[in-house]
């Protein structure tokens, strides 16, 4: 396995997201035009959050708890998770689901034999996150 690169950007202090989104396409332009490679190419992943306030919905500890208990115990639902980190499944649903939206985790449906519904079962392909802010 190998690890999952992030780039987290903040927005400059009083740049909207369309500001931020706006200049930064017409910078790639110019570096395609001139055939350099992109910026964040390198990353597999590349998040803009409005402020460094946002970085909590990625590193805060019971996040990254969650990521951890995920790649070591690999539960099979998000139940099973919320009893080994001992939180409320609510909560860990709530986060999970973020984590999972930002791409630092997966989430796969799954169904045991004789279940009639499926449950959610959360996944970290990979060893570790390399993050740059």
């Amino acid at each position: 396995m190998k690890a999952r690169k992030f780039k987290i950007k903040v927005n400059r202090p009083g740049d909207s997201p369309t500001d931020s989104f706006k200049r930064e396409t017409i910078e790639d332009l110019k570096r395609i035009q001139r055939g350099e490679k992109l910026l964040d190419s390198e990353y597999d992943i590349v998040i803009n959050f409005p402020d460094i306030s946002w970085l909590n919905k990625i590193v805060s500890p019971e996040r990254l708890r969650i990521y951890q208990t995920i790649k070591d115990k690999k539960p099979s639902s998000i139940y099973e998770l919320a009893k080994l980190l001992n939180r409320a499944v609510a909560n860990v649903q709530r986060d999970v689901h973020e984590l999972a939206e930002f791409g630092v985790i997966e989430l796969r449906k799954t169904r045991k034999k004789g279940q009639k519904r499926e449950t959610i079962q959360p996944e970290c392909n990979w060893d570790a996150l390399d993050i740059a802010v």
